[in-house]
């Protein structure tokens, strides 16, 4: 793969991690907030009268149970609670596992919720409550996979409301499987369009279909309502790139700019498009502001954009970035970030013939590093560059240093080869590009050997 290669699928991986990484965070189950979802505890909730069509039949002794508790429990669900625990035997029906369990779920005791509501099933295996519950449970507690067989079997059994819809939709985004969520979801918007999670559901599953279009039209009828909902503007912005119409997802991000919505991922999403249309100075403008939204953000994150812009040759810009990275996280660089970094500083250095700076940060990676081969490689051909006769002698030092490093050998063996036929040194080029061959058989190293090899000859007078 060529560099520009590289560097195009590196950016194109940058310009749409914002996005998707936003529409994703809008839809993440959030356990703490998902109890207290009115259509969730409307939906659990319900009543403890028991429907005989799809529920199991209660004994004499149940019966009168029941008939007590339903009182007590208006008054006093604690009572109840231990007065329902007190008639479970191996016989009861499993009606009475199902309310234990229901009261244990409002109460927050999601495990003893969900072990009462497995005996439910276990004894009554097409309870439905009992197995719609289970699944709820389960969602609360982040088992998708498992929450999907209760789902599945309560809607066998007839349950046909849009929170089982919804909830199975969420399981199934959370195992990427977003062909069935998609399904899911829309059976649940048709039940009930007017919680917001499904439609937002629902944009997710065909965003990660890349069903750009579609999406779109759900997003659009989400911001009918919620005008000022960066997520959803963010997202809208991603599905326009997906449809390569870099413009409208610019023009979007631009709003949500102005609203004051941006989040430090909708500013490096908008610095990725800037820098894929090649307007450098733009993108950097949004990745310093992404920096200053979020001082606490991923330091791996700007290095990354960092790296791409000098990759780019955009050196000014990149040294900018690396110097509102330094600053700002200090001591949260770890070393492996700061190799990086100094790396990059070096490359600019180099461009701008900085070798006042750049010569002390390649010393101080090789220091860091003995072996960190591509430092060694840069000094070596800076050395080879000055052509004189003490710049060749350091340059073969640290040639031969390179040579002795396994992961960068042949690439070493070819540099230092070429420095000696910069100075007309043929015979000692061709004993290290026959290593390299025989290393690396590749057709350009043995185009090049036999051209220094008849070179040399023709010195020799052969």
């Amino acid at each position: 793969m060529t560099k520009s290669k590289s560097l195009k699928l590196a950016l194109s991986g940058l310009i749409c991690v914002a996005g998707v990484s936003a529409a994703s965070a809008q839809l993440e189950y959030d356990p703490s907030t998902f109890w207290q979802q009115p259509h969730i505890r409307a939906a659990y909730i319900g009543d403890y009268e028991l429907n005989v069509k799809t529920e199991p039949k209660l004994n004499e002794t149940e019966q009168e149970v029941f008939r007590e508790i339903i009182t007590v429990m208006e008054t006093d669900r604690d009572a109840a609670l231990q007065m329902l625990l007190s008639n479970i035997t191996e016989n009861s029906s499993g009606a009475l596992e199902f309310i234990i369990g229901s009261v244990y779920g409002e109460k927050g005791d999601i495990d003893n919720a969900m072990s009462f509501f497995k005996k439910a099933v276990e004894k009554y295996p097409a309870f439905l409550r009992a197995h719609r519950n289970l699944a709820i449970m389960m969602v609360q507690k982040a088992q998708f996979d498992e929450a999907i067989e209760h789902f599945v079997k309560a809607i066998d059994l007839g349950a046909r409301d849009s929170t089982v819809f919804g909830l199975l939709g969420l399981c199934y985004v959370n195992g990427n499987k977003f062909i069935s969520a998609e399904t899911a979801y829309r059976e649940a918007i048709v039940l009930d369009a007017t919680v917001k999670d499904w439609q937002l559901g629902l944009a997710k599953s065909l965003l990660s279909q890349k069903k750009y279009q579609e999406a779109i039209a759900v997003l659009e009828e989400i911001l009918i309502d919620e005008p000022e909902n960066e997520i959803i503007w963010i997202s809208q912005a991603n599905a326009y790139l997906g449809l390569d119409d870099p413009e409208t997802a610019v023009a979007i991000q631009e709003i949500v700019d102005r609203l004051g919505k941006s989040t430090a991922d909708s500013l490096e999403f908008m610095g990725n498009i800037y820098m894929s249309r090649n307007l450098n100075e733009l993108a950097l403008k949004y990745y310093r502001k992404a920096i200053q939204k979020d001082p606490q953000r991923s330091v791996k994150t700007h290095v990354d954009t960092a790296d791409i812009l000098v990759g780019r040759g955009a050196f000014e810009e990149a040294a900018v970035l690396i110097n509102d990275i330094r600053k700002t996280y200090g001591n949260r660089v770890d070393k492996d970030q700061d190799t990086r970094l100094l790396r990059m500083e070096s490359h600019i250095a180099i461009s701008e013939g900085k070798t006042d700076i750049f010569i002390p940060i390649l010393e101080k990676l090789i220091l860091n590093d003995p072996l960190d081969g591509d430092a060694l490689m840069m000094l070596a051909d800076h050395y080879t560059s000055l052509d004189n006769n003490e710049s060749y002698a350091r340059a073969d030092i640290y040639y031969e240093r390179v040579a002795k490093i396994p992961a960068v050998e042949v690439k070493g063996l070819i540099a230092w080869a070429r420095s000696y036929v910069a100075r007309e040194q043929f015979g000692k080029a061709i004993p290290l590009l026959e290593r390299a061959n025989t290393l690396e058989p590749r057709d350009f190293i043995t185009r090049y050997l036999e051209q220094v090899r008849k070179v040399h000859l023709a010195n020799q007078g052969f």
